[in-house]
């Protein structure tokens, strides 16, 4: 779980929101000695070799979180195969950190000691965070060009085997919060998700994709019933 693992209180004993570690220091960092320069003039080239460093630097700044994004992008074309895989589950955690999604929830707090009882609350939560998320759309348009054509299963089982379950079920909830934010009517969206629908958008279908293979290492014990749960609650499985 990397990083993610220090935020499992944040649930209540749940672990689906572990993604939130580092976010004390998120709201008390002060951000006003990044916005004095481009956050992309911060970031060295992206490599396989340097690409989890680059991410723990950046984790706490969404701005600079998707300049690093942008970064594994411009990385993957030239790429072997092996390092394409190592960019691509590394574009994971920095497209969630891009989004701002854990601090979003985060702001939710309140509300969720009753997902313990009901994970379909998970859906208002995120209609209630996407106005907090500026860099939402940004990042899953740049995550979605990172991974495999959803169609592409082969493609999407080898990156998918080499990532952790919270990191593919966070990238599919970005994925599927980006596609409410642009939808006219986005509870309508998000209550009537199917996973199944013939007329999904290739980023939806993405989503879909990367949860089925967050659920698939739950159900191999590599992950908590909590996050099926929500993923069911998303109704993204």
């Amino acid at each position: 779980m990397k990083r993610y693992l220090p935020a499992i209180a944040v649930w209540g004993m749940g672990t689906w929101l572990c993604l939130l570690v580092s976010c004390t220091q998120f709201f008390s960092t002060s951000l006003a000695l990044w916005a004095a320069r481009d956050p992309a003039t911060l970031i060295p080239p992206v490599t396989a070799g340097n690409v989890q460093d680059l991410i723990g630097s950046a984790e706490n700044n969404p701005d600079m979180s998707l300049a690093l994004l942008k970064g594994i992008n411009d990385a993957i074309a030239g790429a072997s195969a092996g390092e394409k895989i190592k960019l691509q589950v590394a574009a994971l955690e920095a497209a969630v950190n891009a989004s701002s999604l854990g601090p979003a929830l985060l702001n939710k707090a309140g509300d969720i000691s009753e997902l313990m009882d009901d994970p379909q609350k998970t859906k208002q939560m995120v209609l209630d965070s996407l106005n907090d998320m500026k860099n939402l759309t940004a990042a899953a348009d740049t995550l979605a060009a990172i991974l495999p054509d959803p169609s592409d299963q082969a493609a999407i089982d080898a990156f998918a085997d080499t990532a952790d379950a919270d990191s593919l079920a966070m990238a599919a909830a970005v994925l599927l919060a980006a596609e409410a934010k642009g939808q006219s009517d986005k509870d309508d969206f998000l209550n009537n998700f199917d996973p199944q629908s013939s007329t999904l958008s290739d980023s939806a279908k993405l989503a879909v994709k990367l949860a089925e293979a967050a659920k698939l290492k739950v159900d191999n014990n590599e992950g908590s019933g909590m996050l099926k749960d929500v993923l069911e609650g998303l109704n993204l499985t």
